[in-house]
């Protein structure tokens, strides 16, 4: 899609000096001129501009603009406070130019009025969220930051904001096309991450991406409307020690956005799909739970949402994955689609959890986040610690649902199913140490002690076998051997019917014990298990 960029820089600045005289302004907040200034630089094309009353009909109604295009999310201007909204009442008639003013009074934008329009903002709620709940951070963004009334027209920018420490990142989406054009990728698929370190489960999906695709396009938002997070700071910090300790540099293009998830699902899916589109990717991946939160959003709802358009008609091919955990006998991470095996084998991988388990003060395992993201992770996470209820955002017993399932279900991992599984609501921090501790202690150990196994029955050439084992091995059987001949000693002593019945339940066990111990197997055995029916050579 051919981008237009409606950014004024250098003499034509003239101009805005020009309006500052006399134009009416309106007075904006930081997340409106920053969706001012990707509207200008083409990242939301084919939009030029907010939108007008028939365009916001046809995206709520529709999830496309009025003339067709593909488009799953209102964006209109409905500017917030007093003296906005007696500007708009009585300065502002349609085919005006508007300055738009940022909270230091400066004209960074103008825009040029086509229609002054109301709305109905929980119509607006309802349609894009799902729900008019204003613990819905997206629903009270509606009626806290938006006025009454519509401004919609053609945007011009002068004056972009400033993204501090991610200046060095910022690219327009012309700039993100020539860096893909100058690594000669074709093939660029785009992954979005939002409050979460960058952990295990991101991993999976990411390698997987990029076995079959060019260039890992990784957009962390680096602004977010849940207060609860990984400071963006830390989080971008995250990824650049992932792509420097483990990803080739020539398939990684690390793109932050100063922008937030407004937690719209499977709408906001296909709009994190059309941003991509723009700056140059031909692909963009989805996990469990997108752009959700809390119960307003099926899991897996996101998924569902690209159903509504035609193959190709987004201009961008998006993938789909399962939820990824991490599984001991499996030995990595996985998805239900290619593990078999039950919950008490399972670590669960949940950003929520991993930052409530590093409020309680613990260092998440190493199977879902690596050890040194992890230690950048937890000097960032906000609250930071317990509340005065001793608790963090979450109750302990969420943490352990979340990252210790096996916990919930077997004694320990990978060991024998509970009788009947842990209530996690009545569980506390004591239980988070002992499952955190299960972990850190044993994760490895399934693997190992099968490896173990199968080793010391497998070697033909005995040198490594551990001796030690093979002298217990036949220790055993020795004296397994001797209990055997004192029972049999006795049985012929016996004196009654039920004593001599006794006798021999008893050797029988004994009998079934004896034949359970291993079996030690010599070097003359390990031996005889190679042979050919035709000279060595013969095979070269």
């Amino acid at each position: 899609m051919t981008l237009r960029s409606r950014i004024v820089e250098g003499r034509d600045q003239e101009e805005l000096k020009e309006l500052e005289k006399g134009a009416p302004t309106i007075m904006i907040d930081e997340e409106a001129w920053i969706t001012s200034e990707m509207i200008a630089v083409g990242a939301l094309s084919p939009l030029h501009g907010f939108m007008t009353s028939e365009d916001y009909r046809s995206v709520l109604e529709e999830g496309r603009l009025s003339d067709g295009h593909p488009f799953p999310v209102v964006l209109s201007f409905a500017p917030a406070g007093k003296r906005n909204a007696e500007t708009i009442k009585s300065q502002i008639k349609e085919g005006d130019t508007v300055l738009l003013i940022n909270q230091q009074k400066e004209g960074v934008a103008t825009l040029e009025v086509e229609e002054k329009w109301r709305y109905d903002k929980k119509e607006r709620a309802q349609k894009i969220f799902g729900t008019t709940d204003e613990h819905h951070p997206g629903v009270r963004q509606v009626y806290q930051r938006m006025g009454d009334v519509s401004l919609a027209g053609h945007l011009t920018v002068y004056k972009r904001p400033d993204w501090g420490p991610f200046e060095p990142f910022r690219k327009t989406p012309e700039e993100s096309r020539e860096a893909i054009r100058k690594q000669k990728a074709r093939d660029v698929v785009a992954f979005w991450t939002g409050a979460n370190p960058v952990h295990r489960g991101h991993e999976h999906i990411q390698r997987n991406l990029m076995e079959h695709y060019d260039m890992l396009m990784a957009v962390p938002l680096v602004n977010m409307a849940k207060k609860e997070q990984i400071t963006p700071e830390y989080r971008v910090a995250c990824y650049e020690v992932l792509f420097k300790n483990y990803y080739p540099k020539h398939k990684v293009l690390l793109l932050p956005q100063k922008i937030t998830y407004i937690f719209a699902g499977p709408r906001e899916a296909v709009l994190h799909a059309i941003i991509s589109r723009n700056y140059g990717a031909t692909a963009i991946a989805f996990g469990r739970d997108y752009a959700g939160i809390g119960d307003y959003f099926g899991k897996y709802e996101a998924h569902t949402a690209f159903d509504e358009y035609d193959p190709g008609e987004l201009g961008i091919k998006p993938v789909f994955f399962r939820e990824v955990y991490y599984c001991v006998r499996c030995g990595h991470t996985v998805t239900d689609e290619v593990c078999k095996h039950g919950e008490e084998f399972r670590i669960g991988i949940s950003g929520t959890g991993i930052r409530d388990l590093m409020r309680y003060g613990f260092l998440p395992p190493k199977e879902i986040v690596r050890p040194e993201i992890a230690r950048l992770a937890i000097q960032g996470v906000v609250p930071k610690g317990l509340g005065p209820d001793g608790m963090a955002v979450g109750p302990p017993g969420k943490v352990i649902k979340r990252l210790f399932p096996f916990y919930l279900v077997a004694h320990r991992l990978g060991g024998q199913l509970r009788h009947k599984p842990l209530d996690w609501q009545g569980l506390d921090i004591n239980n988070i140490r002992r499952a955190l501790k299960e972990v850190r202690e044993n994760s490895e150990r399934i693997l190992k002690d099968i490896y173990r196994e199968v080793e010391y029955e497998a070697d033909i050439d005995r040198s490594l076998t551990s001796k030690w084992v093979q002298d217990a091995t036949v220790t055993a059987a020795e004296d397994q051997k001797l209990a055997i001949d004192l029972i049999r000693a006795r049985l012929e002593t016996a004196a009654t019917p039920e004593e001599k019945a006794e006798i021999k339940k008893e050797l029988d066990v004994a009998q079934r014990i004896l034949k359970s111990i291993g079996k030690v197997i010599t070097d003359r055995e390990a031996k005889e298990r190679v042979w050919n029916l035709r000279e060595y050579g013969s095979y070269r």
